[in-house]
């Protein structure tokens, strides 16, 4: 223990005294909270198991630094360099991280819950099993990443780039992904229950057996998109353009649907009990009989071409 203290307070009097460069220093264990190190030279310095919780380390080059099980909770890392770090088991929940560089980094069981990822470039990182539950990642590059079995509850994702991200298995429950681009993104048993997706790129996505329950996807081009066996209960899909996509076998149990443009659309085998197709087109769409009877319609184009202008009654 007095061995950390006298770490400590060297590095805090040279630090002090101007000294910057404090490579490939033993500080493993190390109590170093709140201390500002911002614009130091960490590269290789071992700091596993280090207490930085709230420390300072702005535009800090921890390059190849070993930062296995130490806390950075609340720490300042803003244009850091992580490069070739190890990042296994640390803790950087609620730490601002907004322009921190992590080429050749594997985030093996971080935390970043409630951490700031605002207009980082994550492109191509192997986030893989971490938890970034309410992270902010608004515009933040984090296409071609690994974000499997990943928690991002609540995260968000604001204009994020998703483009082309494995998000097989990933918790996106609650998640803001309005205006991202999720363009050729893997969503395989993800679950997506009251996303927001309004204005999302979406081009290229299987939407396939996957949680969308609360869902909003209003106003969105959804043509030709497969929703097959998908849980869509009261998704709000107000004015989404889903020509010729596919339901078969989805649950749309009180989803709203209204002026939702459903040409030709298959929705053979889905749940339709209370849906509201009120002023929504479904014109050649292809339906069970009696869907009418489980359904609301009110000026509904139907697929025979005509218009249904009955109000449901519950």
């Amino acid at each position: 223990m007095l061995n950390h203290i006298a770490k400590k307070r060297n590095l805090i009097e040279l630090y002090s005294q101007g000294e910057r460069n404090f490579e490939g220093w033993d500080l493993k264990g190390v109590d170093l909270s709140k201390v500002d190190l911002s614009n130091s030279i960490l590269r290789n310095t071992n700091l596993a198991f280090a207490n930085l919780w709230e420390a300072t380390l702005c535009d800090a080059d921890l390059s190849g630094a070993n930062l296995s099980d130490a806390d950075l909770c609340g720490a300042s890392l803003l244009d850091s360099n992580f490069s070739n770090a190890n990042i296994t088991r640390t803790n950087f929940s609620y730490a601002g991280l907004s322009g921190a560089r992590f080429t050749n980094v594997k985030f093996n069981s971080a935390n970043f819950r409630l951490a700031i990822l605002n207009c980082t470039n994550l492109h191509g990182m192997n986030f893989q099993g971490a938890n970034l539950q309410k992270a902010y990642l608004l515009e933040t590059n984090l296409s071609n990443t690994d974000l499997s079995h990943a928690n991002l509850h609540h995260a968000f994702l604001f204009r994020a780039n998703l483009s082309r991200s494995n998000l097989q298995n990933a918790e996106l429950s609650e998640a803001d992904l309005s205006e991202s681009s999720l363009h050729g993104a893997n969503l395989k048993g993800a679950n997506l229950s009251e996303v927001d997706l309004r204005e999302a790129d979406l081009d290229r996505i299987d939407f396939s057996e996957i949680n969308l329950r609360l869902a909003n996807l209003s106003g969105l081009n959804l043509s030709n998109v497969k929703f097959i066996s998908s849980n869509l209960s009261k998704a709000i899909m107000h004015g989404t353009i889903l020509r010729g996509a596919c339901f078969k076998g989805a649950n749309l149990w009180n989803a709203d649907l209204k002026n939702a443009d459903l040409t030709g659309a298959d929705l053979t085998g889905a749940d339709l009990r209370g849906v509201n197709f009120e002023g929504a087109n479904l014109k050649h769409a292809v339906l069970d009989l009696g869907w009418m009877d489980e359904s609301r319609i009110c000026q509904t184009i139907l697929p025979d071409g005509s218009i249904s202008y009955r109000n449901y009654r519950a």
